[in-house]
């Protein structure tokens, strides 16, 4: 067997890339041809081929290696590329089964087969097509495999009739030749990208401007449809009440930590469907700066035992949208809170009035 090897060694020539720090076999009876083939070299008069022509071909191609069998059969092809998909994969062997399987079976359906098989030290994707080329029938059978950011490409092409089993074996012995001097380990962590925050920010800038212009608007709609029914309840008040409604004011405190007076003002309205109506009137410190708010409490309707929500108006200089929002928000999960507590309450009554009727 030591003999045997020693023999299949040197039944081989070594080809090296050192742009890339790779290097692959090919088996000596094969004519091969490389980008450092000189223009002087036999191979080009016995293939008949032209050395400007073939040299054009694989730098379109991304062609570093073709070799040709003697008998003329079929050829192999060497192609690398270092592109922003590969440098994304980094390798093969870095990928989970999951993503290797997506990437099988996005193959297999523009190939006649597909497979995931393992040469040398390396996972490559094998498969074997047929096409038309100037009216002409090629069968390819491909091995490709992606280490250190390089996509690497090695295929067998024939013409007009199948690749036996025999010759597939040339292909499978030439990515099994291929090696790296050194195999870069894999990025860890996801790469940070600037344009995704920006974009992130851009939307989340128009969308905090769309929401403040919306909550602006409504509050705006909320004060005018208030204001009307206060102007309606009014009108209504004014005629069917038989005399002005009597006012009792007590004593206005202040109140050092809050930094405004506040008094209560308490007024009786007879003949009305509201029995009490709640108005707090706070006014703030001179010396901490002028600003009057009237805060509408609650309306409570001693008969239903119903509450609702009242309705508040600031006259104090307009804030900013940001603001705005904020307050509108916090009012708005206020006035959930304050609905689920009495849900609850209500609950723990109907509850407790039944745990009494048995």
């Amino acid at each position: 067997m030591f003999a045997l090897s020693l023999s299949a060694a040197a039944l081989s020539d070594t080809y090296r890339f050192e742009a890339f720090g790779m290097s692959v076999k090919v088996a000596k009876s094969y004519y091969v041809i490389t980008r450092d083939t000189p223009a002087d070299d036999p191979v080009f008069t016995a293939l008949q081929l032209s050395y400007r022509d073939t040299m054009a071909d694989f730098e379109s191609a991304d062609i570093y290696l073709r070799a040709y069998d003697p008998d003329g059969i079929f050829q192999l092809s060497l192609t690398v590329i270092r592109s922003e998909r590969s440098e994304s994969i980094g390798s093969y062997a870095d990928l989970s089964d999951s993503d290797r399987r997506e990437i099988l079976d996005t193959l297999s359906a523009s190939v006649d087969s597909a497979s995931e098989v393992k040469h040398g030290s390396y996972i490559f994707f094998d498969s074997a097509r047929s096409v038309t080329v100037d009216d002409k029938l090629l069968y390819i059978n491909q091995c490709n495999t992606v280490v250190n950011g390089l996509q690497i490409d090695l295929s067998l092409r024939k013409e007009e009739e199948p690749i036996a089993a025999a010759e597939a074996k040339a292909l499978i012995a030439l990515a099994a030749s291929v090696e790296f001097d050194t195999v870069q380990m894999p990025v860890s962590g996801p790469k940070f990208d600037w344009w995704r925050l920006l974009l992130w920010a851009f939307i989340l800038v128009v969308l905090t401007v769309t929401i403040s212009f919306a909550a602006r608007h409504r509050g705006n709609v909320r004060q005018r449809r208030v204001e009307e029914r206060r102007r309606k309840r009014g009108e209504a008040d004014a005629a069917d009440a038989p005399s002005p409604v009597p006012a009792v004011d007590r004593p206005v405190t202040f109140d050092e930590s809050l930094g405004y007076r506040e008094g209560d003002r308490f007024s009786s309205r007879a003949g009305t469907d509201l029995d009490t109506f709640d108005i707090s009137v706070r006014e703030k410190h001179p010396d901490s700066g002028v600003s009057f708010f009237e805060d509408g409490g609650k309306s409570i309707d001693d008969r239903s035992g119903d509450y609702f929500d009242a309705y508040f108006k600031e006259a104090t200089p307009s804030r900013s949208g940001i603001v705005r929002l904020f307050a509108t928000v916090g009012a708005y999960l206020g006035i959930l809170l304050r609905h689920i507590g009495y849900f609850f309450r209500n609950l723990f009554r109907v509850f407790r009035r039944r745990k009494k009727g048995s």
